[in-house]
């Protein structure tokens, strides 16, 4: 049975039009955002490694709704994060930020991570400041990616679509990892769910395109699913689950194995 979504949608059929607007607000608050993002690493680091080389791809919404101060702040830690088990595992690292399709898209980052040292001790007192300098480049190259990539729509197909160009060229002994940063929110055709009275099932449907996308057995976690920027509104628990099931069903549809993480209290 359809659920009627009409005050949701239309709620964020307004979102493009704040969210432009704010934009200017954000932008100028872009550096003191970044730069209050400090690295603070563990005292140890015993990250788990892949058995292969491990190749961790970060993919980053930049749409009007990943330009709000307090998401890039949440999403720029837990890329620090992954900067620092790439640099524990001695792999390689690479930062994407897309919105409307996979041609809008900028190279944050992309480069291989480790440290030297003549034992294990050793190399694990040089991350922190491994980490906070690729941080610093991180953020260098985000601010660049306000200027490169379109804030306006956004479509989750792009980031699967970068997945796919990313795992073609993986070499034999190398392994995969993906971290999608967004909120889901697809708001432009074939795919858009920013329409009024969509079902679980027609989401579903919508997601079928995906199955163009061939990431088998790829580990991908989509994160911040239905979490919007504190300039909008929170979308209602019952749109962010309908989200949810969009993108789970998107994800699984390339094959891949996926972890789905949401603003929903749990």
């Amino acid at each position: 049975m359809a659920t009627n979504f009409s005050a949701t949608c239309a709620l964020h059929k307004g979102y493009s039009a704040l969210k432009l607007r704010s934009l200017f607000v954000v932008l100028p608050m872009l550096l003191f955002a970044l730069a209050g993002c400090d690295s603070k690493a563990p005292v140890s680091f015993n990250y788990q490694c892949p058995e292969n080389n491990l190749v961790q791809l970060d993919l980053i919404d930049l749409s009007s709704s990943g330009r709000s101060k307090d998401i890039l702040d949440e999403r720029l830690k837990a890329i620090q994060l992954d900067v620092e088990r790439v640099t524990d595992c001695e792999g390689t690292f690479t930062v994407v930020a897309w919105s409307v399709s996979s041609s809008a898209s900028f190279t944050v980052f992309q480069g291989a991570l480790s440290t030297t040292g003549a034992t294990e001790i050793g190399r694990d007192r040089k991350i922190p400041k491994a980490v906070a300098q690729t941080m610093v480049e991180v953020r260098a190259g985000l601010t660049e990616a306000f200027a490169k990539v379109d804030p306006v729509g956004s479509d989750l197909f792009g980031a699967l679509s970068l997945a796919e160009d990313q795992n073609k060229i993986l070499g034999q002994n190398e392994n995969l990892e993906i971290n999608i940063f967004t909120d889901a929110i697809t708001n432009v055709p074939p795919g858009s769910v920013n329409e009024p009275g969509l079902s679980e099932d027609q989401v579903i449907k919508l997601a079928e395109r995906a199955t163009q996308i061939d990431l088998r057995d790829v580990q991908i976690k989509l994160i911040g699913i239905g979490k919007t920027g504190v300039e909008v509104p929170q979308p209602p628990q019952e749109y962010i689950l309908l989200l949810r099931s969009y993108a789970e069903a998107m994800c699984k549809n390339t094959r891949a194995k996926c972890v789905t993480l949401t603003a929903v209290i749990e």
